[in-house]
């Protein structure tokens, strides 16, 4: 099974961007929440508004940990998440698409289960543009079956692939491991009258 370099003993990433996806996981946490990643028992949300927490592809310390009624521990892959369509008001991902087996197939899932007016949150690294991509895309090479995660999954174009509408993206550097920007941001559905609209614009 690949780990994600943020998730192995010794590494961490950027305290204070890891407390800021926090600190927006607690506020818009409500309703139905999928959570995919959660690695310390920190990382959950708030109890008040949740109706649901399903977890998936969580750490041992998730797994083991006692939690509040509205959670779950669901065992599954990301490429077939076992729930209805839009079944979640938000999904939460962290430093999980690039440890997917197949990453394109999981935000494709993801996509599916998350309502039409839900949001996804998420908080990974990514490829860099330019020079650093192209050292991104050797390394993956170098890499290739051993046990590590990809360091040049492009997660805002496969975003865009699987449907869903970019709202916001924040790109940080950590100084620990520069070859692979970190991005956190917000994704959604796009809007139905959007979508009528810009097909009329199309002429289709």
């Amino acid at each position: 099974m690949l780990t994600c370099y943020y998730k192995r003993a010794g590494h961490s990433a950027p305290a204070e961007v890891v407390d800021e996806f926090r600190a927006q996981l607690h506020r818009r946490a409500s309703g139905r929440v999928l959570f995919i990643g959660a690695h310390h028992m920190a990382d959950l949300p708030a109890p008040d508004h949740l109706e649901h927490l399903a977890l998936v592809a969580s750490s041992p310390e998730i797994r083991g940990a006692r939690l509040l009624h509205q959670a779950e521990v669901v065992d599954t892959g990301l490429e077939e998440l076992p729930f209805p369509q839009h079944s979640f008001d938000l999904v939460a991902c962290l430093f999980a698409l690039c440890s997917a087996p197949d990453p394109v197939r999981a935000l494709q899932e993801i996509s599916r289960v998350l309502r039409q007016y839900g949001h996804l949150m998420f908080l990974e690294h990514t490829k860099a543009p330019g020079v650093l991509g192209e050292a991104q895309d050797q390394v993956q090479e170098m890499l290739r079956g051993s046990r590590r995660c990809r360091p040049n999954f492009e997660v805002l174009t496969h975003l865009q692939r699987a449907g869903l509408f970019i709202h916001r993206v924040d790109w940080s550097w950590p100084p620990t491991h520069v070859r692979a920007p970190l991005i956190q941001g917000f994704a959604a559905h796009p809007d139905p009258y959007y979508v009528r609209e810009l097909s009329w614009l199309r002429g289709s």
